[in-house]
């Protein structure tokens, strides 16, 4: 089991990241667990962020999937994992994106 915690930030990141949070509740396995949405706000910037327990990779590919269907809204999507790795979603590939859960994963 590791830990990360997603990050999305945008125009309607509250409501984007709800919906992120209810599509990995609806993909949680065994033991796995989904935060409810927090929000950090600044004067320029809206973050929601999601807290999230894994023990695989397929917690990467639900992430991944459900931001490529919605990249044309201008989601910013980040993930920083328990091991230290930031991921900006935009600019790795599902299976990169997979390696990084999969190394934090195997180090807890």
């Amino acid at each position: 089991m590791s830990t990360a915690t997603v990050e999305v930030s945008g125009a309607d990141a509250a409501a984007w990241a709800a919906e992120l949070r209810a599509t990995l509740v609806a993909n949680v396995r065994p033991g796995d667990s989904v935060s409810p949405v927090e929000l950090q706000r600044s004067a320029e910037l809206v973050v929601a962020v999601i807290g999230l327990v894994f023990a695989g990779v397929e917690t990467a590919k639900t992430i991944r999937d459900w931001w490529h269907s919605r990249r044309p809204e201008g989601i910013t999507v980040t993930i920083l994992v328990s091991d230290g790795a930031q991921v900006d979603v935009s600019v790795v590939s599902e299976a990169e994106l997979e390696i990084v859960f999969q190394r934090a994963a195997s180090r807890r």
